[in-house]
């Protein structure tokens, strides 16, 4: 430890320079120069100028090439106790103000043309955030907070605390951690995202953390065995979140590891590519949300003995979150078929949609998963996931009729099991709505197709949409065609009028007013437009 006129330093401890947070790598001289400096390494990698070697010099090692730098000591801040945080962020101000900044509650009052603005309420609010005892949730997210503070302190200070977030702070292990939350008998919640440290330490942390269900740990630079490690730690976890870390690959959780009591986990923005390694956590039975948002997973597959069977694997799971991945295939979203209990699905920024085809995805990713209730943040309608059924059945009509002809011809058992494989859900449907029937026209000549172009164009100054070319089916009933342009242009909530202008009579406009009425009722052909207002 080296004294200086602004408090000690050790090698290892936190420290925050102009808001930039920082771990001392060396404590001394530096050649050329008077006096004592710090060696840190930057969070930041930008931050710095060197590797930890300085003129030939090799003084202490960084985590990045640039992330090295050296400065006195009466820079930086070392950091606050827990407790003298909580005081200083929660304590009482004797102003009738309650420590709103006067110079920017001016500067607000000039911003807003409102010279007669007043602060009702802000004094009332402070006196009871004060009473530290009555406090139950609090959050030192950046406030330099280092230390426990002194033994039994903060146990007097907060002794109803639930939730407490000490993210991005200057804590530097998680013996301090444990230090802070043996004392907080009734902590539920715990937030330590964005500080650094080191796992798998040799102390004792074992009856640190016994109340704490919810465990918060982002941006941690933690890999799965990091994370593991962690868990071991609370005996009643039931939600982890360790978003944007390093857990691209993982492991299986052995039977008396903490992770199998889980039902909801989060590892968004882990870089996992593998479907496979996912996998490794099916065995977690209580496991009811998933967040994979944000990581590089292109394939999903299920293994089961034959191609429309249910999986065993994450039998609980209820909500699962795949958006801004890599998936840009329809046979794994079959795949989700699969999983029993899966009633809501966020698909968005993958690949197998785009600005294009949307709709036609929403409507198709409808009916292949059947339990689904929310798609992407909106609910289904029964009406929606009818209509969707029966668009998946057509769309796939004629490639089923030819893998089963009517006239007994000889069929490749073959090609019939894959697409049963590809399209687990097309059986079950004919099963609920029938076979679609198949209309050839005499001679033997082509279908006549039902699918048709229509360019929809928005007469509101406001709309950010102004036109789209969209393919319908004539089939299709207007109360369906409602709710498709309520999402394409983006008006939830408010009822659109519909109107269709012929392509050979332009000067017409017909009122789409029956909602139960399909659209050939109206006569609809390809190219026509339909406008939209609201």
């Amino acid at each position: 430890m080296v004294g200086t006129g602004d408090g000690c330093h050790e090698i290892g401890d936190r420290i925050d320079c102009d808001g930039h947070p920082g771990t001392v790598c060396y404590i001394g001289p530096v050649v050329d120069t008077n006096g004592l400096w710090l060696g840190i390494d930057w969070d930041d990698p930008a931050r710095g100028k060197h590797n930890g070697t300085y003129h030939d010099v090799e003084y202490f090692k960084t985590r990045y090439p640039t992330s090295g730098s050296f400065v006195r000591p009466g820079k930086v801040k070392t950091g606050i106790s827990c407790p003298e945080s909580i005081r200083q962020r929660y304590g009482l101000v004797d102003d009738e103000l309650a420590g709103v900044d006067r110079d920017k509650l001016s500067s607000l009052k000039r911003e807003i043309n409102a010279p007669f603005l007043e602060m009702v309420g802000f004094s009332k609010v402070n006196k009871t955030q004060s009473a530290f005892d009555q406090l139950k949730v609090i959050c030192l997210r950046e406030q330099l907070v280092s230390s426990a503070g002194v033994p039994g302190e903060l146990q007097k200070l907060c002794p109803n605390l639930r939730e407490l977030d000490i993210s991005k702070n200057l804590i530097n292990s998680w013996k301090i951690v444990a230090d802070i939350c043996s004392q907080l008998t009734k902590l539920e919640r715990l937030d330590v995202s964005e500080n650094l440290l080191p796992t798998k330490i040799d102390d004792d942390l074992s009856n640190a953390f016994i109340n704490v269900n919810q465990l918060i740990m982002a941006r941690m630079n933690y890999d799965w065995s990091d994370i593991e490690w962690c868990t071991s730690l609370f005996p009643a976890l039931r939600i982890l979140y360790v978003p944007f870390n390093y857990a691209s690959v993982l492991n299986e959780p052995p039977g008396n590891s903490n992770l199998r009591q889980l039902v909801d986990l989060s590892l968004e923005g882990n870089g996992i590519s593998s479907w496979d390694e996912v996998l490794k956590l099916g065995n977690l039975l209580s496991l009811e949300n998933l967040n994979l948002n944000s990581n590089k997973i292109q394939r999903i597959r299920f293994t089961c003995d034959n191609g429309t069977e249910k999986t065993k694997t994450f039998p609980a799971l209820r909500q699962l979150h795949l958006s801004k991945n890599c998936i840009d295939e329809w046979r794994s979203i079959n795949e989700l078929e699969k999983l029993i209990s899966l009633e809501d699905l966020k698909l968005r920024d993958n690949p197998v949609f785009n600005d294009d085809n949307y709709e036609s995805v929403h409507e198709s990713i409808i009916g292949r998963i059947s339990k689904l209730k929310w798609l992407n943040g909106i609910e289904i309608s029964r009406e929606e996931r009818n209509g969707a059924e029966y668009d998946y059945l057509k769309a796939y009509a004629t490639e089923w009729k030819l893998l089963n002809p009517d006239d007994g011809k000889d069929v490749d058992e073959s090609r019939r099991k894959e697409f049963i494989e590809n399209h687990p859900r097309y059986l079950p449907l004919i099963e609920k709505h029938g076979a679609v029937e198949i209309s050839t026209p005499p001679g033997g000549g082509e279908m006549k197709s039902d699918v048709i172009t229509v360019e929809f164009v928005s007469t509101n100054a406001e709309s950010k949409v102004k036109s789209v070319k969209k393919k319908l089916l004539k089939d299709m009933d207007v109360q369906k065609l409602t709710g498709l342009v309520q999402r394409m242009f983006k008006i939830a909530g408010k009822i659109p009028k519909l109107s269709l202008i012929p392509s050979n009579r332009p000067k017409d406009e017909i009122p789409l007013d029956k909602s139960l009425q399909q659209l050939s009722y109206y006569s609809i052909q390809d190219g026509d437009q339909i406008l939209v207002r609201w």
